[in-house]
């Protein structure tokens, strides 16, 4: 996603592959050659005289080795504490235990850093430094065009609330999806992929906000017919050629005919070397967050469930994790969020995280 030229632009750049902040956190980017993977955030301990490091470290390296595939790791301590000299930095007690723990497990060691605000040294050597503007503008750009999410100063950890719209423009959302389910050849119109590809089409090209009621309503049903919200799902991470493709695998699912190897429908468990585009993937999030603060509450389970998946499609896991909460708390038997939930236990990461889309 970035070139790094150097371990501050790394700092620069994790709070926006993160999608927060880190605040007083021992963070872990965990690398697949050479590329970034998944990363892992824990707090700091609070009492660093009382704490056992050692501890920590055995915590850390169990969920780190639930992700396959990964050769190497960046351990980074996020903290408010300002420190006098790059030699005596604070927690270092706990980052010797984590970069042992680490590299006894056969796992390289990228670097072990300190950050505070606006400074930044390395526990490894005497390598320290500030974080100045000109980095951050060009690390931006390419973060930019990457789709990396914005404004991340001052969000924590997990996925933001989604607050409801006023409760007029709810109303009106709702009145137009009762028409939809009071109107038979219009309900089943919509659970057509032709139409609903169209629809869907027109709304990512558009600004949420520009929507009206029965558009929003329109799409909250057209997702509510499993095969259409698996085509959607696809449609919105790769393009309207995997959307298509798509369809063609689900008609042969409902037949009970297995899909060909190499299914587009694969993507879903992670499956493939070619990361969707950012910029999709921020606006699919975008419009998705949009219908949930819409949605009548029975209706919000499958963009929640769809949201989950997108967030961890970009690495998200832990906003993953709270959409995925969120859907399984309004539908404990929502087969799709199940699925994904056995999923994301197993620690899971797509094949293309860190690669870059076609």
């Amino acid at each position: 996603m970035v070139k790094a030229k150097n371990p501050a632009d790394l700092l620069i750049a994790l709070p926006r592959i993160l999608g927060y902040t880190p605040t007083n956190s021992i963070v872990v980017q965990t690398f697949q050659s050479r590329r970034t993977a998944a990363s892992l955030r824990v707090d700091l301990p609070p009492d660093e005289r009382s704490s056992h490091p050692t501890a920590v470290a055995d915590a850390i390296i169990r969920l780190i080795s639930r992700v396959p595939g990964i050769d190497a790791v960046l351990v980074l301590i996020y903290t408010d504490e300002e420190w006098d000299r790059p030699d005596r930095l604070p927690h270092a007690a706990v980052v010797e235990s984590i970069v042992t723990r680490m590299a006894s497990a056969g796992l390289g060691i990228v670097d072990a850093m300190c950050c505070s605000p606006g400074a930044w040294a390395s526990y490894l050597d005497a390598e320290h430094g500030v974080i100045d503007e000109q980095q951050t503008s060009r690390i931006s750009t390419e973060l930019d065009a990457a789709g990396a999410p914005h404004d991340v100063v001052g969000i924590t950890q997990g996925a933001q609330p989604i607050a409801p719209m006023p409760p007029e423009q709810r109303t009106e959302v709702a009145e137009a999806a009762t028409a939809i389910t009071h109107d038979v050849h219009e309900r089943e119109r919509l659970w057509e992929w032709p139409e609903a590809s169209t629809l869907w089409s027109d709304a990512i090209e558009s600004a949420p906000c520009d929507l009206p009621p029965a558009a929003m309503a329109a799409l909250l049903w057209s997702i509510r017919d499993k095969a259409v919200r698996d085509c959607v799902l696809m449609f919105l991470a790769w393009g309207a050629d995997a959307g298509d493709r798509a369809s063609v695998d689900t008609q042969l699912l409902q037949r009970g005919v297995p899909v060909p190897s190499g299914s587009i429908l694969e993507t879903f468990v992670g499956d493939g070397r070619t990361a969707p585009d950012g910029l999709r993937l921020e606006g699919a999030v975008r419009l998705l967050r949009h219908l949930v603060s819409l949605a009548p509450r029975p209706w919000q389970l499958a963009p929640l469930t769809m949201l989950a998946w997108f967030e961890w499609a970009r690495g998200q896991g832990s906003a993953a994790g709270d959409y995925l909460d969120e859907a399984l708390s309004i539908g404990p038997g929502y087969e799709l969020a199940r699925l994904f939930e056995q999923l994301m236990r197993t620690g899971r990461v797509p094949d293309w995280i860190g690669r870059s889309p076609n």
